[in-house]
């Protein structure tokens, strides 16, 4: 089994602790600050979402990951001048500290992340979201490329295939997910300075991932979750 594989789901799902333990993972997170209660064999790693989810933590905490895609107006929607303003109430709760898990490609120039990281703020590792088409070249390739761009490790916090383009409705074909997957992952477990990973499931009638997700309507395994389960 994968050291650094892990599982987001969200604490009001009523399935959480049977669906995080189906998985095998080494860790999870809830984009939240409070672990799950039944879960406390796995290392809980604590979100701090948004603005309004700074009040919301205390205590120090070994890992603490930073803001959810700042740069989605649906997500925690801040500028990088309101980020950096709060950073220090994040990094008060942390001895490690992960970036800001931005929408875009954060190793585009002029993206969201680079501007915050030029501000030098405490960040002991980069947080990353991909959804795209199956192609795990690409894939692995942007992952290399952020690393180059900041020098720093990688959490690879929410990834999976996605179709947002229509061709397929409900997802990319489910076996060229299942091939995604397996390389994408046995690439990150590959590279020694990605730390962590974890696939963000849907539900199986998503017109965009549907064939991404781990569960079924009642919770059990997808094929592709039982992939997954056993990486």
């Amino acid at each position: 089994m994968s050291s650094k594989k892990g599982c987001v789901l969200s604490s009001t799902d009523p399935q959480i602790v049977s669906k995080v333990l189906s998985l095998n993972p080494t860790w999870y997170y809830t984009w939240g600050v409070a672990p799950i209660p039944g879960l406390e064999s796995l290392p809980f790693t604590p979100m701090i979402w948004g603005s309004n989810s700074i009040s919301k933590l205390s205590g120090q905490h070994p890992v603490v990951l930073g803001f959810n895609e700042p740069d989605g107006t649906s997500q925690s929607n801040l500028s990088c001048s309101q980020a950096l303003s709060l950073w220090p109430q994040v990094t008060q709760f942390g001895n490690r500290i992960g970036s800001p898990a931005t929408a875009g490609n954060a190793s585009s120039a002029g993206s969201w992340l680079e501007h915050f990281m030029s501000a030098s703020p405490q960040t002991d590792f980069v947080c990353v979201h991909w959804y795209a088409p199956p192609n795990s070249a690409s894939f692995l390739n942007q992952i290399d490329a952020i690393h180059a761009k900041y020098n720093k490790p990688i959490w690879v916090t929410e990834f999976a295939v996605a179709d947002w383009h229509g061709k397929y409705p409900g997802g990319y074909p489910v076996n060229l997910v299942e091939e995604f997957m397996k390389e994408a992952c046995a690439g990150l477990d590959a590279r020694d300075f990605v730390e962590r990973y974890t696939w963000k499931t849907r539900a199986t009638s998503d017109q965009n991932m549907g064939t991404s997700a781990l569960f079924n309507d009642d919770g059990s395994l997808t094929a592709l979750g039982t992939v997954y389960s056993s990486i």
